[in-house]
């Protein structure tokens, strides 16, 4: 967002870049425009730092309602100054950077009066960098903890609201964290607008093509070396989200 990266100091970045010697092709999409075999066939060496911008779905019935939005639907439509009508009442699931990032911006929309912000665990336990939740919460979002959604209720396929279960920590998570485990009888419903699945990014490697030789971990990310950024494949390097 704007309010954490002015457009004009990354413009600045981005005309170092240049100024250092390195040519930037836009409007290129890896796969449609250009195959990765034949971008492999013009360099010595590719490094692949795609990122990881397929975001994951709830799994929870109604999900498909309209009004139920990809954070980074939200995120990318306001840094290309589109118009976005999100309502009175927005609502985030997650707790990562990016679900606060949708709140901050969703709170900075003209029509938007209410911002929620649900997740599962404690703010102890969110991701997120400590400054940017407080910075939230001192904007007038509402947090609420150790909430999950069970249901997403609509009217005529329009969101109206969503279903919660409340949550207790049980025993710690391959991450280290204590897991969350509902509580029977516990639900509650939130009236909503708009609602802004922030759960968790992957990545989207189709650019790849079919036939491609990359090993793959999971079946999304990248294998690559930790020293080298090496992949299975001679002359192909890969780094950051798309590895990690």
């Amino acid at each position: 967002p704007e309010f954490r990266l002015p457009k004009h100091m990354l413009e600045a970045d981005i005309r170092n870049i240049e100024n250092a010697g390195v040519r930037i092709v836009t409007n290129t999409r890896i796969g449609k425009n250009i195959s990765f075999d034949e971008l492999r066939a013009g360099y010595r060496a590719v490094f692949v730092a795609a990122g990881a911008h397929r975001s994951r779905a709830l799994g929870v019935p109604g999900e498909d309602a309209a009004g139920v939005l990809e954070a980074m639907q939200l995120l990318k439509a306001v840094n290309l100054d589109q118009k976005v009508a999100v309502g009175r009442r927005v609502g985030i699931i997650g707790g990562g950077n990016a679900a606060v990032d949708a709140a901050r911006v969703a709170r900075r929309i003209e029509s938007c009066e209410e911002v929620i912000l649900l997740y599962r665990r404690t703010r102890a336990e969110m991701p997120a960098f400590e400054e940017e939740v407080e910075a939230a919460i001192e904007e007038g979002i509402e947090m609420r903890f150790l909430a999950a959604p069970s249901k997403i209720l609509s009217e005529s396929g329009k969101l109206a609201g969503i279903e919660c279960i409340r949550m207790e920590l049980g025993d710690p998570d391959r991450s280290g964290r204590r897991r969350p485990v509902p509580i029977e009888d516990s639900g509650f419903t939130i009236p909503l607008d708009t609602l802004l699945v922030a759960i968790g990014e992957a990545p989207d490697v189709s650019f790849l093509g079919e036939d491609h030789e990359i090993e793959l971990l999971g079946g999304e990310r990248i294998a690559a070396s930790a020293t080298t950024c090496a992949t299975s494949l001679d002359g192909v390097f890969a780094g950051g989200d798309v590895v990690t």
